[in-house]
């Protein structure tokens, strides 16, 4: 029992280097935009190039049978449309807007372990959520100035954020499958979401070659170097913490996002975003507290049925 809070530490630790990485993803993003590529065929080739290295791991889905199959075919297609859904919304809805709409995730995901997973609203995770949710308004001046326009975009980071919560529930639940299994899958997944984005979205907006060629050491960077490390750690760590606490901690993305963008875009950063960092910053610490020992007991029975299923 008191090898428990050790046994998260290193895949909650991996998902904070996560979603620094995820944070930074803009700035290869950013640069590929200059060669005149639409936002949705950048999103398309990052994709690509993250995706190939793990097509070698195809053959490890056919071997499996049952509910194993069907379990790792939901994962790549939860969680692959989600990242082409998340990534679509950037560029159809205002960012901040996006980000907001889709970090509503920790909402989705207690009510699902609550639901699903027959786990307690504990105090500790409430308060998460309070702080997070708190940040987030005031990083992007909810209450002041906020546009109830629903935009494409709004869809597309609400859905998102849910394919994001149930995507992460079937990790956690069923291990089964493997971590080449779900990450050959998640690709899959990914590269339809984000095909189906570009070209129902920007049809007329396919890049030629030329621009490829210009944006090419963005494109391989931003896929190989940042987008790919985020789905094998959101794999891998989805297997040992809750789908909450993955998102929760997840949160600090906003933070990254948002300073590195005041630092090397000129975007505003002021009171508010200062502020609302702390807040999520604070909520991202609520997860790295001790958990009660009945707490402790109550996950290690919770690990004890994930492995007998």
């Amino acid at each position: 029992m008191n090898n428990a809070p050790a046994s998260t530490a290193l895949p909650t630790l991996s998902v904070l280097f996560g979603a620094v990485m995820s944070g930074l993803t803009w700035l290869p993003l950013h640069a590929a935009a200059k060669a005149g590529i639409g936002g949705l065929w950048i999103t398309l080739a990052v994709v690509v190039f993250a995706a190939l290295p793990l097509l070698p791991l195809l053959p490890a889905i056919f071997r499996l049978r049952g509910q194993d199959l069907k379990d790792v075919w939901w994962i790549g297609l939860l969680i692959g449309v989600e990242y082409a859904l998340y990534t679509a919304s950037l560029t159809t809805t205002d960012v901040a807007r996006a980000i907001l709409l889709f970090y509503l995730a920790p909402v989705w995901g207690t009510l699902l372990e609550v639901g699903v997973l027959r786990q307690r609203l504990t105090f500790r995770r409430a308060a998460s959520l309070v702080l997070g949710g708190a940040g987030l308004a005031a990083i992007f001046g909810i209450g002041t100035d906020l546009d109830l326009t629903v935009k494409l975009g709004d869809v597309l980071a609400l859905l998102s954020g849910i394919l994001w919560s149930i995507g992460l529930l079937f990790v956690f639940k069923r291990g089964g499958s493997g971590i080449g299994a779900q990450s050959s899958a998640l690709a899959i997944g990914a590269l339809l979401g984000a095909a189906a984005m570009a070209l129902l979205l920007e049809p007329a907006s396919a890049p030629d070659m030329t621009m490829l060629f210009q944006a090419l050491p963005w494109l391989l960077l931003g896929g190989l170097v940042f987008i790919l490390p985020v789905w094998v750690i959101t794999l891998w760590a989805g297997r040992r913490i809750s789908p909450t606490r993955t998102t929760i901690i997840f949160m600090a993305e906003v933070c990254v996002g948002v300073g590195s963008a005041a630092l090397w875009a000129g975007d505003n950063f002021g009171w508010r975003e200062t502020a609302g960092t702390i807040l999520v910053l604070a909520a991202a610490a609520v997860e790295f507290l001790p958990a009660p020992a009945s707490a402790k007991a109550k996950d290690g029975a919770l690990a004890s049925d994930r492995r007998g299923a």
